[in-house]
């Protein structure tokens, strides 16, 4: 995904449900995101990652990341989550 356009200053921004984590962001604002700030190979970083949904985000667009979580609950949902994708990949 590479935008052609500057992204607005508003963005829809779907609710997710928050299936995983209380505050958890939709992965279709973050692709729009990570998209329009990096290049396929860059590294995404995020300190505060919750259930991984910026890590699920950079690896559908072929970034890396390094998503930091201190609480093991949401650290295990986001690893569930991020092996789930690269099964699904396989």
């Amino acid at each position: 995904m590479t935008l052609t356009q500057p992204i607005g200053d508003v963005m829809p921004f779907p609710y997710s449900g928050n299936h995983h984590h209380p505050t958890e962001k939709p992965v279709a604002a973050l692709r729009t995101l990570i998209a329009a700030f990096t290049q396929p190979g860059d590294t995404v970083l995020d300190s505060f990652a919750g259930s991984g949904s910026t890590c699920v985000a950079a690896r559908e667009l072929g970034r890396r990341y390094i998503g930091i979580e201190l609480d093991a609950n949401y650290y295990a949902t986001a690893k569930s989550r991020l092996q789930a994708l690269s099964a699904a990949a396989a």
